[in-house]
Order: structure tokens, then sequence, then C-alpha cells
């Protein structure tokens, strides 16, 4: 007992930096970049921790980027929240429960002591994040049924212009909703053995990636990560690439997490789709012209990815882990860029980008959240180190010059009279007995250097 007790400690103290919010996180978001939105809970009431979707900002502290406590939360009675979506207007929140929707309103202004089911830790007066529930100002009921069995949903995401709203099912289906009234518009079909884990539209509003939880090696082609058209209803393709399974032996290929974006340049679209195979945690980049593997690249060598985002930039990539550990990956080079040992105590159940797409927000169901900063490398210190490497070789090679040549060529050196310098080379070498013909190159090598003064 005393060894677990030590090894809790130690793991509590390595995830120093994380946040507790006294409730299971199961999903995140961003307000604005520097406005988180945490979801989650412990369902019924008997287990006596709350179900809540609260709002915490980041700040800056001792040991870099920190989440603050929850400045405004709402209570969602006895349904743990599982999934959020933040529309693209950044003012209402989709949240599922299970196979049940809610709308919340997220709003900041002056506190003036009002209520209305939301709670806050700001004073009378202070501007301040409110969330509440706005289902009845748009005409719906508290929770809007998707399925009438409540089939569970796993994923949901708006496309850019906020009019319509992918889910992805427990029981392997995709739909499309309409916005505000979150009919179901379209049904485009299903994966058959596995709950879709991640959904993402394309940049031409038209596509959607899914990826599910369904095993996907070479022996069950039609499974795992699928294109899709909405506009004719219907799945276009399922991924497959024999580079991805080439590893002999490989028995469980499962896909985690989708997303589009831009390729090395502006004229090329790419996607990435995290994988699992046999445990290990893969990061891969598609062509979606061809649908072919770009580049792949291993990101955890003994953990299966439980976490997946791509910033809305199409520059950085974030992973979790199931043992709680967070990379920052770069999108095109796949170069680790920050490495996060144990920054949950367990697996990371959700990631999420902010806009600007240099924070990435992590949870975990052991109740905490991560805000990860990613510090732009100054381009002036980039130059400063570059000059810097640059006048040590010059010096360097004067040295080198003064300790072969004679004394007259270093005096000429120092007070910086480069004919002097070239004469004294050019009669240093004429002792020497050098060829003219090499000695004529010489010459006109060191006057050309003498021409240049101002450099």
């Amino acid at each position: 007992r005393d060894a677990r007790a030590a090894m809790f400690d130690r793991a509590s103290a390595r995830a120093r930096r994380a946040k507790k919010y006294g409730q299971p996180i199961y999903a995140g978001a961003w307000l604005d970049d520097r406005t988180a939105l945490l979801a989650g809970g412990g369902g019924k009431k008997s287990s006596g921790i709350p179900n809540r979707i609260l709002i915490a900002s980041c700040e800056r502290g001792p040991h870099g980027t920190t989440l603050a406590d929850a400045e405004a939360w709402t209570h969602t009675d006895e349904d743990a929240p599982q999934r959020l979506a933040v529309h693209p207007g950044r003012e209402h929140v989709v949240c599922a429960f299970g196979g049940t929707l809610g709308v919340f309103r997220a709003r900041r202004g002056a506190n003036d002591g009002a209520n209305d089911g939301a709670s806050s830790s700001g004073t009378n007066g202070e501007a301040r994040w409110t969330i509440e529930s706005c289902a009845s100002a748009l005409g719906l009921p508290n929770r809007v049924h998707v399925t009438p069995d409540e089939r569970e949903i796993k994923c949901a995401a708006f496309d850019a212009e906020g009019a319509r709203l992918a889910l992805g099912l427990e029981s392997g289906e995709v739909k499309i909703l309409a916005w505000p009234s979150l009919e179901v518009e379209k049904e485009l079909g299903a994966h058959e053995k596995g709950a879709v884990t991640d959904i993402a539209w394309a940049p031409d509003g038209d596509g959607l990636l899914t990826t599910s939880a369904e095993n996907a090696t070479a022996s069950n082609i039609g499974r795992g990560a699928a294109v899709w058209s909405v506009e004719r209803g219907e799945r276009v393709l399922t991924l497959f690439d024999e580079s991805i399974v080439k590893k002999s032996g490989v028995r469980n290929v499962v896909f985690r997490g989708a997303a589009y974006g831009r390729g090395t340049n502006a004229s090329t679209s790419v996607a990435w789709t995290g994988v699992n195979l046999d445990g290990e945690g893969w990061v891969v980049k598609w062509d979606v012209a061809t649908w072919k593997v770009i580049s792949k690249a291993r990101v955890f060598k003994s953990e299966p990815i439980s976490g997946f985002a791509v910033n809305a930039q199409g520059t950085l990539i974030a992973v979790g882990s199931s043992e709680g550990e967070v990379k920052v990956v770069d999108a095109q080079k796949f170069t680790l860029i920050k490495p996060v040992k144990k920054a949950h105590m367990i697996f990371v159940t959700t990631m999420a980008w902010n806009p600007k797409g240099n924070v990435v927000l992590s949870g975990s169901a052991d109740a905490s959240a991560l805000a990860t900063k990613i510090e732009k490398q100054s381009w002036t210190l980039r130059l400063v180190l570059w000059f810097t490497v640059f006048v040590m070789l010059i010096v360097g090679w004067i040295t080198l010059l003064s300790t072969i040549f004679p004394d007259p060529l270093a005096r000429a050196l120092e007070e910086g009279d480069y004919a002097r310098a070239a004469q004294a080379v050019a009669d240093y070498f004429s002792e020497t007995k050098i060829p003219a013909a090499t000695l004529e190159t010489i010459e006109d090598a060191v006057a050309g250097v003498s021409a240049r003064d101002e450099l």
C-alpha cells in the first residue's frame, strides 16, 4: 500500500501543472484564445460527483501557461456531458449527453448578480463569463433526442459556416443535423463493426472524414477510416494503404482522430489521422487527391493514442496517450515539438487547440485539464545565432592566418589594411617559390577582398 501511495505521489508531482476540477473531464473546447470550455461528471447524483460544463481561463504562472479555477459553470442534473461542439460564432455550445443533445449559450459581460441556473465566481460589476441553457430560446426541448433509442453520440463537429452539425454514433452511424433546429437532415450510412471515434469536415463543406473503432487490418478491408459525400449522402471510399500495416504480424489497426488542412503549400490539401498499430500510436498524413499516404510517424512506442487534435492552421498535431502523456509534433514533418511526460495521471480523454493554434487543451478522467502553450521561435533569435556563428568563423579564420603567415600579415589584418595584407601573403608565397599561375590566382582573390572594405 505504501509503495502504491508513493507511486501516486510521484505521478501527482509530475502532473502538478494540470488543474483539478473535481469531476472527470470528457470533453474540451475553446470560446476564444484564452478561454477554455470543459465538461464531464459522475453521472447519477448517487456518485457524489457533479455533472457540469465549466469555463476556465488561461493565465501565465511561474511554471508557464496554466488553467485558472473555473469562473463559470452550469450543472446538467444527472446527465454527464460527453462531447462538446462550439458553433463558429463562439456563443452557442452543443453538448452531447449519451444519446441526447443540449444547447447552451456562453457570454461575457458584467455580473449583475442574476443566476438563471448558472453559477459564477465573479463579483457584482465584474466582467465575467456565464453559461446557461438556451434551448427554450431556440424553440428546442431541454434535451434533443437524435435517435428513438438514444444511441450514444461519440463525436460532433460543425461545418465552417455553422449551418450543419455532423454526428458520429456508437453504432457506427454518421448523421447530419441542421442548425439550429437540430433536425436530422441526412443519414450517410454507418461503419459496420465499431463506434465512430472522430469526425472532420472537408474544406469544401461537402466531404466528411470519419474514423472508427473497428479493426482495419488487411483482412478487414472496408473498415477503419472512411470518406463521405454529404451531397450524395453516401460513403465515397474507405481509407487503406498497405504501407500502414506492412509491419508483419499486425493484428489490430484502429484509427483514432481525423482532421483536414493544407499541405506544404497553399494549393494542396491533406488529411491527418491517428492510428494505433498493436498498441503503438502513429500519425498519418494523406493526400486527399488520391487518398494515398504521404508520410507517417510513430509518436508512442508502447501506448495507443487516446486523444488527437490538429490546429486550424494545419501546422501542429497534438496527441494524448492512454498513459496520460501529451506530445505536440510538426504537422508536416512529424518532428517532435514538445513532449509533456505524465501530463495526466491516467488516459487522455479530449484534446482541442485554441483558435490561434498555439495552446492545446487536454483533459483526463482523473479530473484534470492542462493547457500547453507552444512558443513560436523568434526569427530575431535565429538571426542573432547565425550572426554569432559567422563572426566566430571569421575570427577563427583570421587567427589561423595569423598563425600560419608571418607577423606583417597579422598587423595588417588588425589594422584593416587589406592591401598590405595581400602584399604580405604575396611576399610569403614568393619566398616559398609557389608557381606563378597559383600566385596570380591568390593575388586576384585577395585583391577582391580588399575591394570590399565595407564588409
